[in-house]
C-alpha cells in the first residue's frame, strides 16, 4: 500500500557509515580506491541509467532524484560539465544513498513525475525531511571519502599543517578549510564535502592535528 508521505527511520551514523562501507566492499577492489567510480558502479553493477533532464534544478530545487521503481537517476543537466564533475558525482553518490538506505519508503511513496516528488517533499514533515536528506548526504560523503584514505591524505600533509598552525595558531577553522582544498581532488569531491568529512569523522582531533 502506498503512502502520501516518506517517513524515514531513524538510522545512526554509525549504520550508515557501514552500509557505504559495506558498498564499497561489494563494487570496489580494493574497497577504498579512490576516486571512487560511482558511475560506472550505477550503470554497470546496480543496472541503474543515469538520465540527464532539463531544468530540475530550476524547477524543484534539486540537482537530481532516485525514480520511485528505482531503475533510475535523474541528473539536471546542468551538472553534466567538467566545472561541475565533483557536484555531478556527489549527487549520483546521494541518491545512491537513498537507493541502499531508503528504497522501501521511496517504492512505498506515490510520486511519479519531479513536479510530484517535490510536492511530496515540500509536504513531508520537516524532521522526516532532514532525517531522509542527512542520512543519504552522510552515506554519499562516507562513499566517496574512505576513512582510512582521508587519514593518509591528512598525514602525508602533517609538516604542512604544523606549519600552517606555526604561523596561525588560532585559525584552526581556516587550517581545516585550506587542507580540505588540498586534498579533495584526490577524491574527486568538492573542497565542501571535504571539510564536512574532516570534521564528522574527527580525524582531526584522532591524529591530533
Amino acid at each position: 500500500m502506498s503512502n502520501d508521505k516518506i517517513k524515514p527511520k531513524r538510522l545512526s551514523n554509525l549504520y550508515i557509515r557501514s552500509q557505504a562501507d559495506e558498498f564499497r566492499g561489494k563494487y570496489l577492489n580494493p574497497s577504498d580506491t579512490i576516486p571512487v567510480p560511482i558511475e560506472d558502479i550505477v550503470e554497470f553493477d546496480l543496472k541503474l541509467e543515469l538520465i540527464p533532464k532539463a531544468f530540475i534544478k530550476q524547477n524543484i530545487d534539486m540537482d537530481g532524484f532516485l525514480s520511485r521503481d528505482l531503475k533510475t537517476i535523474y541528473v539536471d543537466n546542468e551538472l553534466m560539465s567538467e566545472r561541475n564533475v565533483n557536484r555531478y558525482r556527489f549527487t549520483i553518490a546521494h541518491e545512491v544513498g537513498h537507493y541502499v538506505l531508503h528504497s522501501k519508503e521511496i517504492q512505498e511513496s506515490e510520486y511519479r513525475t519531479p513536479t510530484e516528488w517535490s510536492k511530496m517533499r515540500e509536504e513531508m514533515d520537516e524532521v522526516d525531511l532532514n532525517w531522509f536528506e542527512q542520512q543519504a548526504y552522510e552515506f554519499a560523503g562516507r562513499l566517496l571519502v574512505p576513512r582510512n584514505k582521508l587519514i593518509e591524505a591528512l598525514e602525508s600533509l602533517r609538516e604542512k599543517i604544523e606549519e600552517f598552525k606555526t604561523s596561525y595558531p588560532d585559525s584552526n577553522n581556516e587550517i581545516i578549510e585550506a587542507i580540505a582544498r588540498l586534498i579533495c581532488s584526490k577524491f574527486q569531491v568538492s573542497p565542501d564535502v571535504m571539510e564536512r568529512r574532516i570534521r564528522k569523522e574527527n580525524v582531526w582531533e584522532e591524529l591530533n592535528l
